[in-house]
């Protein structure tokens, strides 16, 4: 018998290594044990894979969810090596990334596919760089949004929606790609808070987006947690790996030109957009010997352009399309809307910023289609700088967070009957404190 053959090899074994090999089980037992110490429950899935194989593109977020159901809001999977902590409420996201903040403060590390294409970008830059760039960029933007308004960049945004409505009505209720046709919107006025009339051309910005929707095909929600040294071998395997990263490098050959120009025409006197305001910024901080004038370089200025760009219009033009739908399908609302738009705005002028937060029901419309359209149903949120704990769980210096945004926004206990369309439950009533608003793009810092 097996068992009678491993008593008779280890009869052989002398004392001394007898003790030795019973030692390194007992160390390695203990080590394990400590390390999984009070961690958050969840599945343990197979070696190295982790939860991985059981885990699809599809129904990610559904998946996670039915896990929440059993092990809690805070569970944990491995996928990977990695160990990944679920944040499945709006509760368990707010202790992570506001409460305890300090101590979560990096993305997914390890050769992951984001830190691939935007490693030195603003996005997913780690440590002092991060805090460097993101300070700089979150000053000159809010200085650039209010220049734009104050030199009526509100003109185009209405010209935006005028040719909107025109391109809409010329299809004649044909079946139309909205997400396609907000885009080129969105576009033009991006183009214009980031570059100005002259900083990039339209068929430049054209050209970015058209590269970026054939990119996104390998952004897959489950790609997005894989990360690691052999992660780095297998991604090139995939089926359009090798064509998305062709065109971030096109995408990023575009912009490199137009930093180019912008450094060849640069007038330190005459700053024209954002472009202008990064490189003076490297210029004070190289006079005044400022180390942190090191983060400041081309890559990093075209890998941050490159998540503006891209993120920023695909975001809004697909919120945007997802709330058009929601109008079409729903014709009392679109009725609710217009009655208060008349009240507030009138016929006779368009509408201004001013009127955003008089606009209660228009504003509680868009916060509920936020909310169950789930755009983004989870993302990998922040690595574990320094061991803290959640909900009572220890999360070890190394994990990461995911945010699953679908558990976050169909949660019973914080909202109503969630799976109801009811704008209503964000309209402040006397006597009823409003529903938590959602959390769509992330909060803290990182978001």
């Amino acid at each position: 018998m097996e068992i009678d053959k491993i008593l008779s090899n280890l009869s052989t074994l002398s004392p001394v290594s007898l003790v030795l090999a019973l030692l390194i089980v007992l160390i390695t037992v203990f080590i394990f044990i400590f390390k999984q110490r009070n961690l958050p429950p969840g599945p343990t899935g197979i070696p190295y894979f982790g939860y991985f194989p059981f885990l699809s593109n599809e129904n990610i977020a559904v998946k996670l969810d039915e896990l929440k159901k059993k092990y809690g809001d805070v569970f944990s999977i491995t996928i990977t090596g990695r160990l990944f902590i679920n944040l499945g409420s709006i509760k368990a996201v707010r202790e992570a990334h506001v409460t305890k903040s300090d101590c979560f403060g990096g993305r997914l590390p390890g050769s992951s596919l984001l830190e691939i294409y935007f490693e030195n970008g603003v996005g997913f830059a780690k440590g002092e760089s991060w805090k460097v760039l993101r300070k700089f960029f979150v000053r000159v933007l809010k200085e650039r949004a209010a220049i734009s308004e104050k030199n009526s960049m509100i003109g185009p945004v209405y010209d935006s929606i005028k040719s909107t409505i025109k391109d809409l009505k010329k299809e004649e209720g044909k079946p139309i790609n909205l997400i396609e046709l907000l885009t080129s919107k969105c576009t033009t006025n991006l183009r214009l808070m980031l570059f100005g009339e002259v900083g990039a051309s339209e068929e430049q910005m054209k050209q970015i987006m058209q590269l970026y929707a054939e990119e996104l095909e390998v952004f897959m929600p489950l790609n997005l947690l894989l990360s690691g040294s052999v992660v780095r071998f297998l991604f090139p395997l995939q089926p359009g790996f090798r064509k998305a990263l062709k065109c971030h490098r096109k995408i990023e050959k575009i912009l490199f030109d137009i930093v180019k120009d912008h450094k060849s025409t640069y007038d330190e006197e005459n700053i024209r957009d954002t472009i202008d305001d990064y490189l003076k910024e490297r210029n004070l901080r190289q006079a005044k010997g400022d180390p942190t004038a090191e983060y400041f370089t081309d890559v990093a200025l075209v890998q941050s352009l490159s998540q503006f760009v891209s993120d920023g219009v695909l975001s809004v033009a697909s919120s945007i399309s997802v709330l058009m739908k929601f109008l079409i399908e729903r014709p009392e609302e679109q009725k609710k809307i217009y009655k208060e738009i008349v009240e507030v705005v009138g016929t006779d002028r368009q509408p201004t910023v001013e009127d955003k937060s008089k606009l209660t029901y228009l504003n509680a419309f868009i916060s509920e289609g936020l909310r169950v359209s789930n755009v983004f149903p989870i993302f990998p949120g922040v690595e574990c700088i320094k061991e803290t704990t959640l909900n009572g769980y220890r999360i070890p210096k190394g994990a990461v967070t995911v945010t699953n945004f679908y558990s976050c926004h169909s949660d019973s206990e914080v909202y109503e009957e969630p799976e109801k369309f009811n704008p209503s439950r964000f309209v402040p009533t006397e006597g009823k404190r409003r529903e938590e608003l959602p959390i769509t793009f992330g909060v803290g810092e990182h978001a």
